[in-house]
């Protein structure tokens, strides 16, 4: 074979790989005969119902934050930035070590919290706070790019017309971003779905998807842990198609006007 016919399929090589947990899936599918279904679905609740609080959170704090960043670069807003993108850097694994260090009834939160009567880890709390940990970021990246592409000079008009920032920003800046803004929150809950490290240390029980993954493939090895697998990865699929359909909007790329 000639160099230029390998050049010419050395772009396919790293997708040809890529899709092989796409393919694995689909042959495995149809052999899949037991599952203990009862476990199964409350993980898959326990995933989604957090996920869908981990959103939420994201939603109310991220987008402003999300917001005010991508309209003030002041250089502490810069380095705000930089830490809020920090935890897509460091293994989910860390970051949940570096949260249990400060929440366990160790921890210096987690004390007061103890002394209180309320207990952070091995909790449904828990796991909301690992996974916003980890997650929330994709909300706040998509939505900033997603600001950034909107015209200032149209909220400079709304101001001028004697709307205020909060009316200028739920009238103007939102729904011209709305794109972006739902394709983070969107990447947002499919990450918590599939968050494994913050949680396995900061929340262990109740379990989650991946964390009952973990525990299957402890006890019945590659067999026991692929039906969950699919599940995850059939949610994962049917978040990402929907974040396509949202068109050229994601993360930014539509402009106003």
């Amino acid at each position: 074979m000639s160099f230029s016919r390998v050049v010419k399929f050395l772009p396919y090589i790293l997708a040809a790989y890529l899709s092989l947990p796409v393919f694995s899936a689909i042959l495995i599918l149809p052999s899949v005969t037991s599952v203990m279904l009862p476990e199964l679905v409350d993980a898959l609740f326990v995933s989604v119902f957090s996920a869908s609080i981990t959103t939420l959170i994201s939603a109310i704090l991220g987008v402003p934050l999300a917001y005010t960043l991508a309209r003030n670069r002041s250089r502490l807003n810069q380095l705000i930035e930089a830490l809020v993108i920090s935890p897509i850097i460091l293994p989910p694994i860390v970051t949940g070590l570096l949260l249990l260090s400060v929440l366990s009834p160790g921890g210096l939160i987690g004390k007061l919290a103890d002394d209180a009567g309320f207990r952070i880890t091995r909790t449904l709390f828990a796991i909301v706070l690992a996974q916003l940990a980890v997650a929330s970021p994709f909300t706040v990246i998509s939505a900033k790019a997603a600001f950034e592409g909107v015209d200032v000079k149209l909220e400079f008009a709304s101001r001028l017309m004697g709307a205020g920032r909060l009316k200028t920003f739920l009238k103007i800046s939102l729904p011209l971003a709305k794109k972006g803004v739902l394709a983070g929150l969107l990447m947002t809950f499919v990450r918590s779905v599939g968050e494994f490290g913050a949680t396995f240390m900061l929340a262990y029980f109740p379990r989650t998807l991946p964390i009952y993954l973990y525990t299957s493939y402890l006890k019945g090895g590659v067999e026991g842990a692929i039906p969950v697998a699919i599940v995850l990865w059939v949610i994962g699929v049917m978040v990402f198609t929907f974040i396509r359909l949202l068109g050229d909007g994601v993360a930014g790329a539509e402009r106003s006007g």
